[in-house]
């Protein structure tokens, strides 16, 4: 059984909770206590996430929860910046494929683009198509929110959609989000749209920035398929918490449901300590807002969770070995 992350599964349950479910029930059917996702660095068992889903269904008397949450994805919502930042669609749709297991092991997608078509097509790793519905029908709601907000083109169409699963009661509601015709029962999960589209470049496009994530992304790959260390739990935490602040030990060894003495002692035997963690973090993230180009010194001094700009300034000139006016202007 396969895991998704909790910045995933909070995703569907925030979209349940907005759609009048409950939440008392969807949070005792996901178990962790009453704050099960704060800790950003957890993995959730796939079973959480489809649960959660159909008791939310029941309880509303909706089936539309999954097609609710897919509209809702961003590109920034689980992969950071990087899809924005892609030279074309294709680009982008090929690289969320290869880093989409960061955040779910629910299935795979891949493009296909042949004999005049280009297709997404969805492999869940369970064949029972009914009970995967809602995920199905999310994870194309969320391709076509993400095409259409990378391409600026609010309005696109898809060609055709075909799903493994049967007719549903909403299916004039699904004809209507995707604006095509709806096959029901096909052999397989897929999307079929405009082809000229796969090539057209991308606005935001940032070669830069997508070499600098990539290296990152690749790195939480590897780290994934091992034993999960404090220092990788630790700099999740700590960058979950940066846009309210700079953290502490407390809250992060809260976060973790350890002590502070435990996470401290843990830091230690991994040759780690909090403050140098916090250090990379800032340091990283302060890397991609320059690359950006989206935030001004301020802004990206309150983003790294610095409450005066001089000390930010001052941790710049250690990074660089120049002030952020001096260095930013090279950009």
């Amino acid at each position: 059984m396969g895991t998704v992350s909790a910045t995933y599964l909070q995703s569907y349950y925030n979209t349940c909770v907005d759609k009048g479910c409950p939440s008392a029930p969807l949070l005792e059917q996901i178990g962790h206590g009453l704050e099960p996702f704060e800790n950003p660095a957890a993995r959730f068992d796939n079973e959480t996430v489809l649960a959660m889903l159909h008791l939310a269904e029941r309880l509303t008397g909706d089936t539309r929860m999954g097609l609710y949450a897919g509209m809702g994805f961003r590109p920034a919502t689980f992969l950071d910046t990087s899809l924005v930042s892609c030279a074309t669609l294709r680009d982008a749709l090929n690289f969320n494929g290869k880093y989409q297991r960061l955040t779910q092991e629910l299935g795979k997608t891949h493009l296909d683009v042949s004999a005049g078509e280009a297709r997404i097509i969805w492999r869940p790793f369970t064949e029972d198509a009914e009970y995967m519905r809602p995920i199905t029908e999310a994870v194309f709601a969320g391709y076509a929110a993400f095409g259409r907000w990378l391409t600026w083109l609010h309005n696109q169409e898809m060609v055709a959609m075909r799903f493994r699963h049967k007719e549903t009661q909403h299916a004039e509601y699904t004809s209507d989000l995707f604006g095509c015709s709806t096959e029901y029962k096909a052999p397989v999960d897929m999307m079929i749209f405009d082809v000229s589209l796969i090539d057209m470049p991308l606005p935001q496009s940032n070669p830069t920035l997508i070499d600098i994530l990539s290296k990152r992304l690749d790195q939480q790959l590897a780290e994934l398929d091992a034993p999960a260390t404090t220092r990788a739990q630790t700099y999740q935490c700590i960058q979950s918490m940066l846009d309210v602040g700079a953290p502490n030990t407390a809250r992060v060894a809260a976060a973790l449901s350890v002590s502070e003495r435990t996470l401290r002692r843990r830091l230690a035997d991994e040759g780690m300590s909090f403050r140098s963690i916090l250090e990379n973090v800032r340091r990283d993230l302060c890397e991609v807002f320059i690359r950006e180009h989206r935030k001004s010194i301020a802004e990206i001094a309150q983003a790294l969770g610095y409450s005066e700009q001089s000390a930010f300034t001052r941790a710049f000139k250690k990074w660089y070995g120049k002030p952020p006016s001096k260095y930013i202007r090279g950009f």
